[in-house]
């Protein structure tokens, strides 16, 4: 079976180490459907590397109609994702809550909560119907003391366990990571690295973890 991975977020440091750990492994027929935002130009070294594996797009998560425009166009020109990742997410504002700015907030919501509802409600039950799929989401509550970031993860989260119940039967599963702080790789002694993260994103994404469902795992384990 051929494997289509939608990644959002692709330009994210977690979203490129991602990449470049399934790129290698990658048989004919298989594709990445990387979504980044007015930052594309980070994907050219990965599209170098293999060309004609990886399909960038940009897509602005803030508009809905973006969103919807996203979708139509994968619909009807690729086939459908057998698996989603899903990294898309505004960077969180540290502020306390007596500053807290509603108009920003809508905007998070929409690029971390309201496009993982879209595509999942489009994209799930064409899993179900193939009996297979694999569904991940970035947790990042433990990296950020930002109230409008905890509120949308937690919401993600519950998202994520709901459909990993609803979707248990039918071979797909639903899962979060959560890395906590990143460091870069020269900072490897510091906190987590990309690579860790995308390490524990690759297993959750692969036919190994077929049986683990509605789980939030840390970065830590591997």
């Amino acid at each position: 079976m051929s494997k289509t991975y939608l990644i959002t977020g692709a330009t994210s440091p977690l979203g490129l180490a991602l990449m470049g750990r399934l790129l290698p492994a990658l048989e004919e027929g298989d594709l990445i459907l990387a979504q980044g935002c007015g930052d594309l130009a980070r994907l050219a070294g990965l599209c170098q590397a293999r060309p004609g594996f990886i399909r960038p797009y940009d897509a602005d998560f803030t508009q809905p109609l973006a969103v919807r425009a996203f979708l139509s166009d994968l619909t009807d020109t690729y086939p459908t994702p057998t698996h989603l990742v899903h990294l898309a997410g505004l960077r969180p504002i540290e502020a306390p809550y007596a500053h807290f700015d509603e108009e920003r907030f809508v905007q998070e919501r929409a690029v971390t909560l309201d496009s993982a509802l879209v595509l999942c409600k489009a994209i799930l039950p064409k899993m179900a119907q193939a009996g297979f799929g694999r569904v991940v989401f970035l947790d990042s509550r433990a990296s950020t003391r930002a109230v409008s970031a905890n509120i949308l993860q937690g919401a993600l989260n519950g998202l994520a366990l709901s459909l990993a119940a609803e979707y248990a039967s039918a071979g797909v599963t639903v899962n979060c990571i959560a890395p906590g702080p990143m460091a870069s790789d020269a900072q490897a002694d510091a906190a987590f690295t990309p690579d860790r993260a995308a390490a524990l994103l690759g297993f959750l994404l692969s036919e190994d973890a077929g049986s683990l469902t509605g789980a939030t795992l840390p970065a830590g384990l591997f």
